[in-house]
């Protein structure tokens, strides 16, 4: 069964994801029944990885199964939908710094949800959450100058070799003077010069400005040799 399905509506794509908790919603979306069972619209104006999907990225980048470090979940939006992706045989560990936001992300995606594991703490230091193993994927969405290095250390502390990053890269709070585009190629080149490849960008307008979604993979050998 399709956990993440891309339909043609009203002229343009839409996502939808199999509703893990049936009947429950996160930010009243609507539910939807495909082929008798429930799927929730993912909205790409409040999530920035559906708008990087619309945009063209795999939408099979996440998987049934795998285990997900998400830094920076806020109230839970787009972790709730990765918890359908990933499904119950997967685990999103959910890093959020504010106390205020976390207690949101706990009771309205965590607390319902068996494959979601919370986190209060600061991503600048991924010591301090542990337990869970390696990860397959790192999504980071830190509204930080330093959101790049954030990523790279969570990166070389949790993602096992060969895993995926998926860095938001929020131009306008790493440098609001300099042009967005050269603000991307100067984040894509540290993560080039940290171990990782097969690196792509997908700019996520018009659903979000000034804002790139950048998806690599990771080589922990090379990392270690730099």
């Amino acid at each position: 069964m399709e956990r993440i399905k891309i339909l043609k509506q009203e002229g343009r794509d839409k996502l939808f994801t199999l509703n893990l908790v049936p009947g429950i919603t996160v930010y009243r979306e609507q539910l939807v029944k495909i082929n008798g069972v429930e799927y929730r619209a993912w909205d790409p104006f409040r999530s920035k990885l559906a708008a990087a999907i619309i945009n063209g990225l795999e939408k099979d980048v996440i998987r049934e199964g795998d285990k997900v470090l998400y830094l920076g979940t806020s109230t839970g939006t787009t972790a709730s939908h990765i918890s359908d992706i990933i499904g119950e045989k997967g685990l999103l560990i959910g890093v959020e710094v504010s106390a205020r936001v976390a207690r949101e992300f706990i009771e309205k995606v965590a607390k319902p949800r068996k494959n979601v594991l919370p986190f209060l703490a600061d991503a600048r230091f991924p010591s301090r959450y542990s337990g869970f193993g390696k990860v397959d994927v790192v999504y980071c969405d830190v509204a930080q100058h330093d959101q790049t290095e954030i990523a790279i250390a969570n990166c070389k502390l949790h993602l096992k070799e060969g895993g995926k990053l998926l860095l938001v890269v929020k131009t306008r709070s790493i440098d609001v003077l300099k042009e967005p585009s050269e603000v991307i190629k100067d984040e894509v080149r540290k993560l080039s010069e940290s171990g990782f490849a097969r690196i792509s960008v997908i700019r996520l307008e018009p659903f979000d400005k000034d804002h790139a979604l950048v998806f690599s993979t990771y080589s922990g050998a090379l990392a270690s040799a730099s």
